[in-house]
Formats: structure tokens, sequence, C-alpha cells
């Protein structure tokens, strides 16, 4: 039998802890099942599957344990996606309905196949899909999680990140997995961590400049995900928040957990650490990442015809020392000249003399493409092209510099060099 989550059994096990602190009001284990279950009692849910829209965090995670008490499974969206929720639910056609529409019918409590919510790929690297996540993939992952992070001690769990996002629920889920206290994220409001905190979260949040509430000193430790963490900001977050543990993580929506590593100083270029225990890594001969693991997601909607037991990563790299090496997406590979080049070399060696960087590829006639370097920095072309120019290859060094006062990112605050390849040839920075 598949493996079901079940709240029900989470509130009775933890019933008067803190399981959501928002904005300085508590809510128990207790009182976010007696919320969940007034939802449920209150809305027509008959159909199998339940379009969420994101909304306020703890009115979302109310409503996401509902749809599972009513026999059903989420399919969580942002009110962005709303005009093509037909298109990316077309395979489900007649067998999902919105959370406040009353379908008639029979109510569906046959439904128990184990998977916990349907969500949307950020589509940085294509087409977005609707993957598919089951719990017990999720549960022992968070136990791994537990262990390699060091979560005893910890009463408050937090991300930075949106619950539309994979990162968002994995955290939201893991710290009620354990009866842990899961605190609302509010960017722009003070942090009211009384407890030791552990914090799940992406590099762009540890660059930005209003980072505030990072130096609350009950932030024991900060997991980084969704992006790999370049030397100059680890350095950069440990000289001023000398008292937190730093880990990393690397994985993807679909693949959920592949490799960490506690850093604690300097970190080599690429390198995103140790494998998780039970996974198994290929490289193919184009140094593509195949990943097998107990941690993986269920397939996509509509091409899961088979059980899922492996999956091809969009990432290159290699396996060296008992370390993974992500050189980058196969996607962002620029092939200047016939020559491939992964945009993460030039960036190591421009963050030297920029405070942010990113570089991506644009056709062109000639070459078929050119490699553009968008950068923050108060120093000047001249510098940067006389700087690179020592160290990197004359077939590596960008085409042409972008200046701008922060590199634009996707609304799930990640970095898509696709996205930025569009907008220039756009002409929006012509």
């Amino acid at each position: 039998m598949d493996e079901l989550f079940d709240f029900q059994k989470l509130a009775r096990k933890y019933k008067e802890r803190v399981a959501i602190i928002d904005n300085k009001h508590t809510y128990t284990y207790q009182n976010l099942y007696d919320s969940a279950q007034n939802i449920c009692d209150t809305n027509g849910i008959k159909m199998p599957y339940v379009v969420l829209i994101i909304k306020e965090t703890r009115v979302f995670i109310s409503e996401f344990i509902a749809v599972h008490l009513a026999g059903a499974i989420p399919i969580i969206l942002t009110e962005q996606d709303l005009p093509n929720v037909p298109w990316l639910l077309k395979p489900l056609a007649g067998q999902w309905q919105w959370l406040t529409e009353f379908v008639d019918g029979v109510k569906n409590n046959q439904l128990r196949t184990g998977i916990l919510f349907l969500g949307k790929t950020s589509g940085t690297t294509g087409n977005a899909k609707i993957y598919q996540r089951d719990w017990h993939s999720w549960r022992i992952g968070f136990e791994r999680c537990f262990e390699v992070f060091e979560m005893n001690n910890d009463e408050i769990v937090m991300t930075t990140s949106s619950m539309a996002t994979s990162l968002g629920l994995h955290t939201m889920l893991l710290s009620l997995y354990f009866g842990k206290s899961f605190y609302c994220f509010e960017r722009y409001q003070p942090m009211h961590l009384l407890k030791s905190t552990i914090v799940y979260t992406v590099p762009t949040y540890l660059g930005l400049k209003d980072t505030n509430w990072a130096y609350n000193p009950n932030i024991r430790g900060i997991v980084s995900c969704g992006g790999e963490l370049q030397n100059k900001l680890v350095k950069q977050w440990q000289a001023n928040h000398i008292k937190h543990a730093l880990y990393e993580l690397y994985g993807s929506s679909e693949t959920s957990l592949v490799s960490w590593q506690k850093i604690t100083q300097d970190k080599n270029p690429n390198d995103v650490g140790e494998l998780f225990p039970a996974v198994t890594l290929e490289v193919n001969q184009h140094r593509r990442l195949i990943v097998s693991s107990p941690y993986l997601f269920c397939g996509y909607l509509g091409c899961n015809d088979h059980p899922i037991t492996q999956v091809m990563t969009d990432d290159v790299g290699y396996y060296q020392d008992n370390h993974l090496y992500v050189l980058g997406r196969k996607s962002d590979v620029i092939n200047h000249g016939g020559n491939k080049i992964y945009p993460s070399e030039i960036e190591h060696v421009l963050t030297h003399f920029t405070e942010s960087v990113v570089v991506f590829g644009v056709p062109d006639l000639v070459y078929g493409e050119n490699i553009v370097a968008m950068v923050v920095t108060n120093e000047t072309e001249t510098i940067l092209k006389s700087y690179v120019a020592n160290y990197l290859p004359k077939y590596k060094i960008p085409t042409r510099y972008i200046f701008v006062d922060e590199i634009p990112k996707t609304p799930q605050q990640k970095i898509s060099r696709a996205l930025l390849t569009t907008d220039f040839m756009k002409g929006r920075w012509s």
C-alpha cells in the first residue's frame, strides 16, 4: 500500500506544541488540525484533485492539510498560472476543482495513492511542467536532512522561499513532520525567532543587502539550496555571521536530495559536496548527471507510464574524491565558435572584481553564440577586460558587458540565463 501523508496522526502526536508562528501569533498542531478540518467541512471537495492558489502562508498550510483530510490531492499554483490552468491540467480534465467550488457528484475517498501534491516547475530550463511528488520519498528525505543538518536541537524551522516552490513546501512539511515550529517568513517584517532556528534559503537571499533577519542570534544554521554557493559569498557570510553553521544542499524538484556539505572554510569552485545516503550517481558521455535514489519524484503529469527509477538532470559535472562537482546546466552551455563554454568558468574569474555576475550566451550568425557578462560592480569595462584576459583564453572572454544595479531574478528568486537571453534578444539592454 502506498504511504500516505497523515496530518491527523501528527496532530495527535504533537497536539499542543506550536506548529506555526505567524507574525507573533502561534498556532498549535491541534489548532492547525481544527482549522483544516473546518475548511474540509465547509467546502465541497468532491473531485480527486483540488487546485490551491498560493496566498497567505498560514492559510495555505491549512488548505493544503484540508485537501488531504478530504482524501484528495492538492495542485499548487500561483495567481500568475491562472490563465494557463486548463492547458497545464489537460491530462486531468474533469477530475479537478477549485477549493471553494462546489461540484455535484460522489465524494471520492478512494484516491489514496500516496501522492502528496502536484506542483509546477519554474520553467527556467524550458516549458513549465506539472510534476508529482509522493509522501514516502519526502518523508525518508526529511530523516536524512534531520541527520546531516544537525536539527536535533532546533525548535524553529524557517524558509525564505514561497510555498509555490519545492523548497518552500519541503521545508514546511519537514518542520511539521518532526513537530517543530514553522515560522512564516515575510521579507520586510522583523523576525521574532526566540528559540534555536534553522533556515532553508537560496544563495540569492544570502547575497541580498537587506538580510537583517539573518542577524537574529537564535539562528543556529543556514541550509542553502537552489544554486551553487560561490566562495566569495561564503566568505562574506561567514565574516558577518560567525555563529551560524552553513550547509549547502544540491538537488531539484525532481531529485530532491542529491548531495550536501557543511562549509567551515573556503569552498572549492563547483563543489556541491558528498552524496546523500542511498544516492547513486552516473555521468554519461556528455557529462550529464543521472541520479538514482529513494528521494525521486513520481514523474510529470501525463508522462509517467512507468515507475521512475532514475532522473537525467539538466546539469553537467563530474564526481571526484567522493565529492560531486556541478559545472552548470546543459541548457546554459555556450557554443562560441564551436567551443563549449561553461558560464561558471567565466563567473569564477569575474567574481573577484564584481559584487554579482552572471554569464549567458546570445545567438550570433558568425560564432553561433556570443558571450555576455552581466555585472554589478564599480569597476570599469576596461579593468574587467584587462583582468579577464590574464586568466582566460581568448575564446572564453566575454564579447559584451552589461552593467546593472541588480541581476534580474525570477519570482522564485533564482537567476535564469534562458530568460536573460530572451530579454537581451528583445532589446532590453540595447
